[in-house]
């Protein structure tokens, strides 16, 4: 089974972010199969409620990515 993950970014900061590949790098070292879309774009991201960009959402549930962006942290929310 593979988890689940959006991150979502304002539009002005999605492009050249380093997060999907942080968090490819975590899943692929602990054997984890994940699937990431990003998203950037208004209406999309408003559908999880939160104004805290970058945000991850994991298997639906979101995160503030600041809050996890440890590799310790980004391993214990996957």
């Amino acid at each position: 089974m593979s988890t689940e993950i959006k991150i979502l970014h304002n539009s002005c900061c999605a492009k050249n972010s380093p997060i999907k590949s942080d968090i490819e790098a975590i899943a692929s070292k602990n054997n984890i199969s994940v699937n990431i879309e990003e998203l950037s774009e208004f209406q999309d991201t408003m559908v999880y409620g939160t104004m805290i960009f970058p945000s991850i959402v994991v298997n639906g549930k979101v995160y503030d990515y600041k809050k996890h962006a440890s590799e310790k942290e980004l391993l214990s929310i996957l």
